[in-house]
């Protein structure tokens, strides 16, 4: 069983001992220049930590490797919290400095939420399993402080090296301390490296854990789904879309022809639909794409309406695919419902077809956020042909 395990994890044995590296990182993803750049850990070196930090913490991830204990159950918490981890807490000026990029103001024009709720830790208060989904550490690569002993015991020497020459100063590992969780590394040689480093790429710190938070969140809902949904959308229409079983085909119609995907508790709708055209769309033909949606909404929804003084258009992406992003506010010509919707037009040059994916929620006095979250994580897994 010890090697059906190691087998399954990758760790090769010898002599009756698992070789470990001397970093718990590898490399993982530049970012614009070098300035700065995205590392990912090898989780094999795990049982080094045990001994000098996060005892508690790593516990539950050694035991699953050492006993092979199979989990898919994440942490609870929800995916917008953090816990952010410095030598002084709260009021260290690392913490102040990295808020303003975590705690961000969304505008779902109805109201504004923040994207991530944060709860600050002194070094010296991690002692027991943080049972938080995202955690970041913020601290010089130097063991003459608490947090910076559990950095460096964390990164390993040749980490440590390039985060305090100033060439990689942010690191990201999934799976840690647990199944479920990441852990963010903000480093570098003094404070003032690593406040130019939040001055420059403090925004990336906000998208990759938001990245992070869908994906973890995606494989966790797609840890059941339906596969006969999937493939019979597939062969009907010619488009993919990863469905969990906790959603349903709400409708599927020729006139105009779309589907929609349902999840009730609160409601949350993604919709696909789709007509011929001819180029690809560029924000300059909002008002275009603004009508083509609601056409559709009005005769799909049974008299959804939409302001059009209250929308904006922008560039993104879909998944793998560019887009132009619309947002707006909804509502019902035969009822009181109404909220923010989030639509992506995604063109299939070979077909000529215009792609609509379509996001919504009806949830009276719920967060949106956490809900668009889950609609945009599902949503990426959608391809056309």
């Amino acid at each position: 069983m010890a090697a059906g395990c190691a087998g399954r994890l990758g760790i090769k044995r010898t002599h009756g001992r698992i070789p470990f590296p001397d970093s718990l990182f590898s490399e993982f993803e530049p970012l614009a220049d070098r300035r700065a750049f995205v590392l990912s850990f090898s989780v094999m070196s795990l049982p080094r930590i045990v001994h000098r930090v996060w005892l508690p913490t790593v516990m539950v991830a050694t035991i699953a490797v050492a006993g092979c204990i199979e989990t898919d159950i994440p942490p609870a918490g929800s995916y917008s919290e953090v816990l952010v981890v410095t030598e002084g807490g709260r009021n260290d000026p690392l913490a102040r400095a990295l808020r303003p990029h975590l705690a961000r103001r969304l505008d779902y024009f109805i109201s504004e939420e923040t994207q991530f709720k944060l709860q600050n830790l002194r070094a010296s208060e991690l002692t027991a399993n943080p049972y938080f989904k995202n955690i970041i550490l913020c601290g010089p690569a130097s063991p003459t402080t608490l947090v910076g002993s559990h950095i460096v015991s964390l990164l390993g020497p040749e980490a440590v090296e390039k985060a305090r020459a100033g060439t990689a100063n942010i690191f990201r590992k999934e799976d840690l301390p647990g199944v479920g969780q990441v852990t963010i590394i903000i480093t570098g040689a003094s404070e003032e490296m690593i406040f130019d480093v939040l001055r420059e790429r403090g925004h990336e710190v906000n998208d990759v854990l938001e990245q992070s938070c869908r994906r973890r969140l995606q494989n966790y809902l797609l840890g059941k789904k339906d596969s006969d949904l999937t493939r019979q959308l597939y062969q009907k229409y010619g488009f993919t879309i990863k469905v969990p079983t906790l959603y349903t085909l709400l409708s599927d119609e020729p006139d105009p022809p779309g589907i929609e995907l349902l999840r009730d508790g609160p409601s949350r709708v993604l919709g696909i639909f789709w007509l011929d055209w001819d180029t690809t769309p560029t924000v300059k033909e909002g008002q275009e794409l603004f009508g083509i949606r609601e056409d559709y909404v009005y005769r799909r929804y049974d008299g959804d309406t939409m302001d059009s003084t209250r929308v904006r258009f922008s560039y993104g992406r879909l998944g793998e695919y560019p887009a132009v992003k619309m947002e707006g506010y909804w509502s019902n010509s035969r009822s009181t419902a109404g909220g923010y919707y989030r639509s992506y037009f995604v063109y299939d040059e070979r077909e000529k077809l215009l792609w609509v994916v379509d996001l919504l929620v009806y949830a009276p006095g719920v967060p949106k956020h956490p809900l668009f979250r889950e609609l945009l994580a599902l949503a990426e897994t959608f391809r056309y042909n």
